[in-house]
């Protein structure tokens, strides 16, 4: 499938960029930058953490995918 169209669609070039930088200055207003950029780094460290999470839990599930339990079964008691 060839998604070239919509790639150049969806990623803003450098012009772009830098008038949604100043609507974001204008919005928000010098001071309040630092803080956006916390905010926005945190939410990134975080959404990484998850991800790997994910991912390792994703892999340990199909590395023991073809293993057969042989534990002996316990009778019940009546």
């Amino acid at each position: 499938m060839f998604l070239g169209p919509v790639l150049a669609i969806a990623i803003p070039g450098g012009l772009e960029l830098l008038v949604i930088l100043l609507v974001v200055l204008l919005i928000f207003g010098g001071s309040k930058l630092p803080q956006l950029g916390e905010g926005l780094g945190k939410m990134l460290r975080g959404f990484r953490r998850e991800m790997k999470a994910i991912e390792k839990d994703k892999e340990e599930e199909t590395a023991h995918e073809g293993e057969i339990d042989v534990t002996p079964a316990t009778p019940k008691d009546s």
